[in-house]
């Protein structure tokens, strides 16, 4: 069986666990969701390759985090270990995108996001590529900081920016595909030397050659934007995943995103940022991870000034 048939079995039976213990029957668990029942029978059978936006969908039905759904070792807050990180965190930081975010409040998300990854069974971290992970660190993160804030996650797979106002819950699907307000969030692993081969659970700090965040196009103005880490707590000799870096810019331009590539085969087409932009995102720094290592490499890559 391949890896990914092996992950949807054990998701679709882990659902149908959850659904049971909460008192749902299929029918009008896939009511609250407001997903037809055919679809949530080929879930729970491992016979869908879920999107992010129905995990969330499925989760908040449920009402448990993410993380519930793929392990089993998820009992209530009282069962999660406190990750083993620290954060430097910049205290002044304020923003306003239609509801208002905070450093503290990006230091609040951050922590809940590495305790629900930790929630997860290993196994899943050497079973999934780095996109996958970026993009399950990405939409925990967005979860926990729109929880936060007051603010919901867009409610549409395509839609922009990530995180909106609360009362986007009555938009039209034409519109939250480019909400006027709201936080856009990209998450990037950053590059390493060729051949470094590194392991899940491997800290790729040390080998680091370059951080860069992706987008769609490029007419990003204002972003979020994370770096991860295998550097959380250490689990049989290995780290988990975990939030290290936090920054933010909200005067993008065209000229601080590369040309668009991939538009050809299956590949997605997708812009890379350029340095004009990264020096943005490193002006505008809001969480690091508090370990002297990152601290060097993050600001030699992005130039940021850090005060002593």
């Amino acid at each position: 069986m391949k890896t990914s048939d092996y992950i949807q079995k054990i998701f679709g039976v882990r659902i149908r666990e959850l659904r049971k213990s909460k008192g749902f029957s299929q029918e009008s668990f896939s009511f609250e969701c407001k997903l037809d029942r055919t679809y949530v029978s080929q879930v729970e059978q491992g016979k869908r390759n879920i999107s992010l936006q129905n995990i969330k969908i499925m989760a908040d039905a449920l009402n448990v985090p993410i993380a519930a759904l793929f392990s089993e070792s998820y009992l209530s807050p009282k069962a999660i270990k406190e990750p083993e990180i620290v954060y430097k965190v910049k205290d002044n930081f304020s923003i306003q995108c239609g509801f208002q975010v905070s450093g503290q409040d990006i230091l609040t998300a951050s922590n809940a996001t590495a305790e629900q990854l930790q929630l997860l069974p290993f196994s899943l971290y050497q079973s999934i590529d780095l996109k996958t992970l970026s993009a399950i660190v990405g939409a925990v993160f967005v979860g926990d900081l729109a929880e936060q804030v007051g603010a919901i996650v867009n409610p549409i797979e395509k839609g922009h920016p990530d995180i909106i106002p609360a009362s986007g819950h009555i938009a039209t699907e034409a519109q939250l595909r480019n909400y006027p307000d709201g936080l856009e969030i990209k998450v990037t692993v950053g590059n390493v030397s060729t051949g470094s081969n590194l392991q899940p659970g491997t800290p790729r700090i040390n080998q680091l050659t370059g951080i860069t965040w992706q987008a769609h196009h490029r007419e990003v103005k204002s972003l979020l934007g994370l770096t991860i880490d295998f550097a959380g707590t250490l689990h049989e000799g290995k780290y988990y995943p975990v939030i290290t870096g936090v920054f933010y810019a909200n005067d993008l331009t065209e000229n601080d995103w590369g040309e668009i590539s991939g538009t050809t085969g299956r590949n997605t087409k997708v812009t890379g940022m350029k340095i004009s932009g990264k020096k943005k995102m490193g002006s505008g720094w809001v969480l690091l991870l508090d370990k002297e290592m990152y601290l060097k490499k993050y600001s030699a890559k992005l130039k940021i000034i850090l005060e002593r």
